[in-house]
């Protein structure tokens, strides 16, 4: 007989851990960051991301990029309300793709958030492929959660992030 011993998550610590999936979601989704229909593509991707370690330095610029990418984010959309549609940001370029679906007046903070997107990015010295692996094996692989989740939770206690939704 196999004894189990199951914890109740905490209230808190589960809201905490929706929110940073939330955001990184919401980041991904407007980074353009969305899984290819292409199953082959899909699956040696996957291959390459799990085949990777990240080391906690890799993993602090990671987390220090989705709360840097969330302020900017946040920002744009206050000064320009319309700009919280779906937009396909290509971080290795800096390009928005789908620019051309908006009306005139957006386009700009649109393709802004994008160029700031990579810049963060740039800044943290990660590149969009260690980006996206990142954010794919956050998604996937939850034996990564207390690592990254450690480094979301001490930059959230910066003044800088406490008021981000993700930090609350």
């Amino acid at each position: 007989m196999i004894d189990y011993h199951l914890e109740r998550p905490e209230p808190k610590q589960m809201l905490s851990k929706s929110l940073i999936i939330g955001a990184l979601s919401t980041v991904g989704w407007l980074l353009g960051l969305v899984p290819a229909l292409d199953v082959s593509n899909t699956l040696e991707f996957e291959t390459s991301a799990y085949a990777q370690e990240f080391n906690q330095a890799q993993v602090n610029a990671f987390a220090r990029s989705i709360l840097e990418i969330e302020l900017a984010r946040e920002a744009t959309q206050q000064q320009n309300p319309g700009t919280a549609q779906n937009f396909e940001c290509d971080i290795a370029s800096g390009r928005v793709i789908n620019i051309n679906s908006f009306a005139s007046e957006i386009r700009q903070p649109i393709q802004s958030l994008c160029n700031q997107s990579q810049s963060i990015l740039q800044q943290n010295r990660l590149s969009a492929a260690q980006f996206r692996q990142m954010k794919n094996r956050y998604d996937r692989n939850p034996q990564q959660y207390p690592q990254i989740t450690a480094a979301f939770g001490t930059l959230c206690q910066q003044n800088k992030y406490k008021k981000l939704q993700v930090c609350r």
